[in-house]
């Protein structure tokens, strides 16, 4: 029993991935009344949820401008007499210049969204940010019909290696002896065959009652054989996570038998890796699978966000993401290990964090608390209220001798702004610095990463010396310990490093 061949099959070429807060044209064969993005009919006009809003309309098509929702964007122009579907794909830019190292960049984020929520047991609503990007698991239907295509593939290729195992062998290094050899054994004791031209020879010789037996070659093993294996054995772990039913048992008896094929052609097990391209193309096919199981139900958001290799299933506005995710990695770097944290709908973090951490000069251990999003509400010179509300206030100690650090997240292109915004950001700042006697503001912002150049610190000492405004470049690429490392230089960190004795 073999896998049937692949039905026909020309799939439409991808289109392009499109950087963030960019102008797209989509068209369609008549003026559109209506565009939808997901079931939500977009405006002409910009609005406080960032969704992306028309520009223009025309008779070929529309004009939409993007924002900072990246993922996989579903639009629909809908006309009198038709409906034009268009699937947008938008990486986060400011991440990262090139889309792949982009949405790597964003996998990474989800993933340690995902494991430090698990791991300080925030409340489940955090998870809404990265279960939106990462997508609903695929429906059983969905993933045995990418199996059977895989494992349609890995059939052709595994009967590629096994034609031409003389092409594929340079790839192998040293080839394997494969002529016959003599060997005298006693008689009756032959395990192959006797060539009876070399016994008789022999027995001329004196040599009666001794047989040569002519051993035959087994057939050469694929050098492919190893990565086919982990293919199908791949597949077939794939395989057994579908529900229960005829679907299931078909799949696994057909990987079965074809793993069972590559068996009898002999030892695979330790045979060192190939670099050949059927080797390749099963690697290929074996992470595929692999991520096609973490994207299968029971798999956590986040294992379906880093399943992705690539763009993500669906959705997420990048500047909550983002902030959300400085937020927890500053908390975490300045020692918090417990607390109790949610999430609004629109995404912002609220909650408070907690840490004992040592203290200032070696003074014992101290308090860390850390809260997100703080509403701040202080009367003024009037009868009129006020409420200022940072997105971290750190308070190391209690009392008038804590130390304070208040911090904001921007996912903005900080180097970049027009002089008007960074003021607004120096400004709002301050206001948090003033109300909380903080003599640190921090702005941490993604800066593209190591590779751009950007410059990874910036510290403005305000006039007096008392106080500082300070940008820190903080990336889902850095490396571990990063963060802390900063934190330390200045002087925001206290205690032995991680690791020294």
């Amino acid at each position: 029993m073999i896998l049937p061949s692949a039905l026909p099959h020309s799939a439409p070429a991808a289109p392009e991935p499109v950087a963030e807060e960019r102008v797209i044209f989509l068209s369609a064969p008549e003026r559109a009344d209506r565009v939808l993005l997901g079931e939500q009919a977009l405006s002409v006009f910009a609005d406080r949820q960032r969704t992306p809003y028309i520009e223009q309309l025309t008779a070929a098509g529309v004009h939409i401008r993007l924002t900072d929702w990246v993922g996989r964007l579903p639009f629909r122009l809908i006309g009198e007499r038709s409906v034009t579907e268009h699937e947008v794909t938008v990486y986060p830019a400011k991440l990262a210049r090139d889309p792949e190292a982009a949405f790597a960049a964003l996998g990474q984020m989800l993933v340690s969204v995902a494991e430090w929520e698990r791991q300080l047991g925030l409340a489940s609503p955090g998870e809404s940010a990265v279960g939106a990007v990462a997508g609903p698991p695929r429906r059983p239907e969905e993933a045995a019909a990418e199996l059977r295509a895989v494992g349609e593939e890995a059939w052709k290729l595994a009967q590629t290696a096994r034609r031409l195992p003389g092409l594929l062998t340079r790839f192998a290094g040293k080839r394997e002896r494969t002529s016959a050899g003599e060997r005298r054994v006693a008689g009756g004791q032959v395990p192959d065959r006797v060539d009876w031209s070399r016994t008789l020879e022999l027995w001329g010789r004196g040599g009666f009652a001794q047989h040569v037996a002519l051993d035959l070659p087994a057939p050469p093993l694929p050098v492919a054989a190893p990565a086919l294996l982990e293919l199908w054995s791949a597949l077939i772990h794939a395989a057994q996570t579908l529900p229960e039913g005829p679907v299931r048992r078909d799949l696994l008896g057909r990987f079965d038998v074809a793993r069972a094929a590559l068996w009898r052609l002999g030892r695979v097990e330790g045979r060192k890796r190939a670099d050949d391209p059927v080797s390749r193309r099963a690697r290929d096919l074996t992470e595929r699978v692999h991520a096609l199981t973490r994207q299968t139900p029971g798999s956590t958001p986040g294992q379906r966000a880093a399943a992705a290799g690539g763009a993500p299933r669906g959705s997420v506005r990048m500047a909550e993401l983002y902030e959300f995710w400085a937020q927890l990695t500053l908390a975490r770097a300045l020692g918090a290990q417990e607390g109790e944290v949610t999430r609004t709908p629109d995404g912002t973090g609220q909650g408070t964090l907690r840490g004992q951490v040592p203290g200032h000069n070696g003074g014992g251990e101290a308090q860390l608390t850390v809260t997100l999003n703080p509403r701040l509400a202080f009367g003024g010179v009037g009868p009129a209220s006020q409420t200022l509300q940072p997105d971290l206030l750190a308070l190391l100690g209690e009392g008038a001798s804590g130390q304070v650090l208040v911090a904001d997240a921007k996912y903005r292109p900080l180097d970049r702004l027009s002089v008007e915004a960074q003021r607004e950001i120096n400004d709002q700042l301050l206001r948090y610095m003033g109300l909380l006697h903080a003599p640190t503001g921090l702005i941490l912002w993604p800066g593209l990463g190591a590779e751009a150049g950007a410059e990874r610190c910036r510290v403005s000492v305000l006039p007096g010396g008392r106080a500082r405004l300070v940008r820190l470049r903080l990336h889902p690429a850095d490396p571990p310990g990063q963060l802390a490392a900063d934190l330390r230089r200045l002087g925001l960190l206290w205690g032995p490093e991680v690791g020294s004795d």
